[in-house]
């Protein structure tokens, strides 16, 4: 009788099979599903992390709805920033950067790095601390929602 080793491509699911290394088992019995030993019903052993993934994804997409940013009143937020950075988002200022047209995603981690004290710059650092996450989730929302076009030279 040989004894397989739950070191074997697909341990991840052996383990989630809670086979046991070094269980003796003939070949005939690698194949049987639904057993307890190594090497059986491996096909149905992912299926288990499934509803794990499913339930996670759910969960993100919900904190993401909850964090998404009201476009109408980034635009009313805007207002605060237009001095540097326009309210169309292109800079005013060569130390300004343009956020017109950047990922949602983006300007929140960098409107979060910059209340954190991650990133540095000393208007940015003064005028996002008495910004709520909403404030930021909204202004983030308004400056992604603006379209930027590109004019290639001739």
């Amino acid at each position: 009788m040989k004894h397989y080793s739950c070191c074997v491509p697909g341990a991840a699911q052996h383990a989630m099979m809670r086979c046991r290394p070094g269980t003796p088992v003939t070949p005939h019995k690698l194949k049987q599903p639904g057993s307890r030993i190594c090497g059986a019903s491996l096909r149905a052993a992912p299926r288990a992390g499934h509803a794990f993934v499913v339930a996670a994804m759910l969960l993100l997409s919900m904190s993401v709805a909850l964090a998404a940013g009201n476009i109408t009143a980034g635009r009313q937020k805007a207002l605060q920033c237009q001095t540097c950075h326009g309210f169309d988002g292109l800079s005013k200022i060569p130390d300004a950067p343009n956020i017109a047209g950047n990922p949602e995603p983006y300007l929140v981690r960098q409107l979060n790095a910059f209340k954190k004290g991650e990133r540095k710059n000393e208007m940015m650092s003064v005028v996002v601390q008495t910004m709520s996450d909403q404030d930021i989730a909204d202004l983030a929302a308004y400056y992604a929602a603006i379209e930027v076009t590109v004019k290639v030279p001739r």
